[in-house]
Order: C-alpha cells, then structure tokens, then sequence
C-alpha cells in the first residue's frame, strides 16, 4: 500500500533529474519488497561520481571509436566527454529533464525512446548500453536487438552486463523518493554469458570482455563488408 505521504508520480525520472542537488533521497523498489539506493551520482558523473564510477567511465571513453550513440543517456555525462575529446556522439533518452541537464552541460542528448528510429540510424561506430541499460522492458534479446540495427556495419556494440552466474534474472521495479512512487516497469539483469546467444540471433558477434571495479562490460561486433563514412555533428 502507498503511504498516505507519498504520491504516484508517472515521471519520478523527470522529478530525480530535475533535482541533482539531492542524489541520496533516491530509491528503486523491487516488487518482492527491498529496496537500494540508486546510483544518481554515477549518472550524473564529474563531482557526483566516486572515483571507482571514474575509474570505470574512463575505461569505457577509451573503448569508444567514431561515431558513439549513447542508448538510455540520462543526463548525458559520458556524451558530453566523448564530444569535449572532439568524438562525434549524441545520447537518447525518455526523461526531458536528464535530457535538459545533458545540454546544459554541453552534451548532444535527444528526447526518444530507444526503440524510436534515432538520428543516423545504422551509421553509428559504437553503441553503447551502460548502467544496466540491457535490461530496459525486461527483455535483453530486444534491446541488443536494437542496438545491432543502430550501428554500422563493422560497428561496435559495449553492453555493462551483471556479474557472471547471474543469468538472466527478470523483475519488476519502481522509482521511490522525495515523497513520490513511479509506476512499476519491467526490468532485467543478464550477465554475459546469457547476453551472448541473444546478441548472436540479433546478428552481433561476441569480441570480449573486460572488467572494471567490479563492473562488467561485453563487447560485440556487426560484421560488415564495407565502412560507412561522414561525420555526424
């Protein structure tokens, strides 16, 4: 049951970024009862982030080549570096606040759904799906599925993917703080392992691997018989 001190709010995402200053006041819900801190810091990225989420946003900029297409950006903190070191990227997402903040510091975000046809669409380099983003609608084998038809022919695919012996686990989760509940949406986590057979039907070749202050990425291949060129502003 909802407290009476707290209301149904079908844009928590919107309220979260509309009020960075305050990152701790937030939490995500899991249907069976726990709930855990989001990350709003690492989203946010710079002073918000600690220096293992650095660390690892670090490794992840020097993996990223060409053209970078940030699935699910939220504010667009990883958009805005990639363009500071002269990359061509943009950055998609549902929530305009997280889209507003990523221009207000200087990122290319767009308002869209991932499944939306997206600027460029199969001329991107490198796509990326960090943060959990895999696991959007609870359906792992859609979202690559998505990313493989976004990028290039020889493009790249970096997934942030769970710990191994996860699996593919399936939930159901809602956004809770500063007095506000969402709605409860469809969520999944997949370790590699799981990720690559999807990846595999969608057209995408697994390449490797890497980990990083115990975050984990999956790197995957769209074969292609030539390269796409031009520069995407």
């Amino acid at each position: 049951m909802t407290s009476t001190s707290t209301r149904e709010d079908p844009n928590c995402f919107d309220a979260l970024f509309g009020s960075p200053l305050s990152p701790a006041s937030w939490w995500v819900r899991h249907q069976d009862g726990p709930r855990y801190p989001l990350p709003v810091g690492r989203w946010l990225g710079g002073e918000h982030a600690d220096a293992d989420d650095r660390a690892v946003d670090e490794t992840l900029l020097g993996l990223c080549r060409g053209r970078t297409i940030d699935l699910a950006c939220g504010p667009g903190r990883l958009v805005e570096e990639l363009r500071r070191r002269g990359m061509s990227a943009i950055g998609v997402d549902t929530s305009s606040a997280a889209v507003a903040l990523g221009r207000e510091r200087g990122a290319k975000t767009m308002l869209a759904n991932i499944f939306d046809t997206v600027p460029h669409e199969g001329k991107w380099d490198t796509v990326l799906l960090v943060d959990g983003n895999i696991g959007i609608g609870g359906d792992p084998g859609r979202v690559i599925g998505r990313a493989h038809e976004i990028a290039c022919g020889g493009g790249i695919v970096l997934v942030e993917v769970d710990e191994p012996g996860t699996g593919m686990v399936t939930e159901r989760l809602r956004i809770e703080g500063n007095g506000s509940v969402g709605p409860w949406y469809d969520w999944a986590l997949v370790d590699a392992a799981a990720l690559i057979p999807l990846a595999a039907v969608a057209g995408l070749e697994f390449t490797g691997s890497v980990s990083v202050s115990q975050r984990h990425f999956a790197r995957f291949v769209k074969p292609s018989c030539s390269a796409v060129g031009g520069t995407i502003a």
